[in-house]
């Protein structure tokens, strides 16, 4: 119940004025305490624990500012107020009967979360931040309470599965997902996408009747602009994630499907130029995810090639890192993806063309810290894209190609030929 967590915030909260900078110096190696401490954002966390709520709001404001995303500082910021006791700190404003501040505290606690998967364990870990925020979704707190979910479930699957134990949050974004708010309809439906991403929670959202009851209502929902198609390209991405496949009832939805998978691969566009889309900056892995189950489906890979799916994933995977959000993850994926198409000719000569053929290479030779297994698929790809290179050169046997033309040729122009004709070096 409610009165039973705020009296167990209260004994965690006196706790944590006697312990929270302790623990810092106690768990950092001899030395290097002044080297990631700033007193600055010590004395921040501190003020949240002392029970003067003005300076306690003005305190999470420039915490905000420091872990911002923006911030030069914002890494080393936000893994000192996870150390330093932040989490549980933030959780007490969490309820606090100052609007401002529990706004404030969420915004904190969203950006902690954002592309830090330790964070975002640490915040859904805490027995009380997933039940607080979930109370919050019954205030005009709503859409902050739910981007603070979104970026633990984005960025770290334990999230997922700690916040779906949660008694009622997958009722609550249901009923979320289908309100006459937009903004929030559509943290609600980018939650859903997020937690379909992870395998070990997809049933659940499936037995909920997630797809039938929240996204499918989602996808067909009335509306303008970027922001409300961003929701419905969600919506579709959780479909497919969820089921392989996105559920047509009716011609609207038929071709609001249509319409969906060919923003999903636009929005891959933006992805490669840097670029947000609807308000989003969109991971690669988040798009790639769902293009994956799709493409699994073959009925949809006509159309996946029609919108110009292959040459983007020729870039992707040319221009990976290995330092990115679930990098191996993200490769391995953009691989299998690309599998989907070498039974037809005609897409693997526009795999060729689009420079597959070399961006595959690369991933064989692991120049960039690729993993083994990528390698391994990218080589099985390749033998298959480059067999008629293997044909041609079979031609210059002088028992198969005596009376072939090519046989007057040496190894090098053949070369040359092949590469022109099939890619690759």
């Amino acid at each position: 119940s409610l009165s039973q967590i705020v009296e167990r915030d209260k004994d965690r909260q006196r706790t944590l004025k006697m312990e929270a900078v302790p623990v810092l110096a106690a768990g950092t190696a001899p030395g290097s305490l002044s080297q990631i401490v700033d007193p600055a954002v010590s004395q921040r966390i501190l003020t949240l624990t002392q029970g003067d709520l003005r300076q306690a709001v003005f305190a999470a404001e420039w915490l905000f500012e420091q872990a911002h995303a923006s911030s030069n500082v914002a890494a080393q910021t936000k893994m000192q107020m996870l150390t330093e006791g932040a989490v549980p700190a933030l959780c007490h404003h969490l309820s606090s009967e100052s609007p401002e501040m529990r706004t404030n505290a969420c915004r904190v606690l969203g950006e902690m979360a954002f592309r830090n998967p330790e964070i975002c364990r640490a915040i859904t870990s805490h027995e009380l931040v997933v039940p607080k925020l979930l109370l919050m979704m019954d205030s005009n707190g709503r859409c902050d309470a739910g981007l603070v979910l979104n970026n633990c479930a984005a960025f770290c699957e334990h999230s997922c599965t700690s916040m779906v134990e949660c008694p009622g949050l997958v009722e609550t974004f249901k009923k979320m997902a289908t309100c006459n708010n937009s903004l929030a309809r559509g943290i609600a439906v980018g939650v859903f996408n997020c937690l379909s991403r992870c395998p070990a929670v997809a049933q659940v959202l499936v037995d909920a009747r997630v797809v039938e009851e929240a996204l499918a209502p989602a996808l067909c929902a009335s509306g303008k602009g970027e922001r409300h198609e961003a929701m419905r390209v969600r919506a579709a991405m959780a479909m497919a994630n969820l089921t392989g496949n996105i559920a047509v009832v009716d011609q609207e939805s038929a071709y609001l499907t249509n319409v969906a998978i060919a923003t999903t691969v636009k929005i891959l566009g933006f992805v490669l130029d840097g670029q947000s889309w609807g308000g989003i900056h969109w991971a690669p892995y988040s798009i790639v995810y769902p293009l994956n189950n799709l493409a699994a489906e073959a009925t949809h890979r006509e159309q996946l090639v029609e919108c110009g799916l292959l040459p983007l994933l020729a870039r992707l995977i040319d221009d990976w890192k290995p330092d990115g959000h679930n990098a191996n993850e993200t490769l391995l994926l953009l691989v299998t993806l690309t599998s989907h198409f070498t039974g037809a000719l005609p897409w693997q000569e526009r795999m060729r063309a689009g420079g597959v053929v070399g961006a595959l290479e690369r991933v064989r030779g692991r120049s960039r810290g690729e993993s083994i297994q990528c390698s391994k698929k990218a080589k099985q790809l390749l033998d298959v894209l480059m067999q008629g290179r293997l044909a041609v050169c079979m031609g210059l046997h002088s028992r198969l190609g005596g009376e072939s033309s090519l046989y007057c040729l040496d190894d090098n122009p053949v070369g040359i030929i092949c590469g022109y004709a099939f890619g690759g070096g």
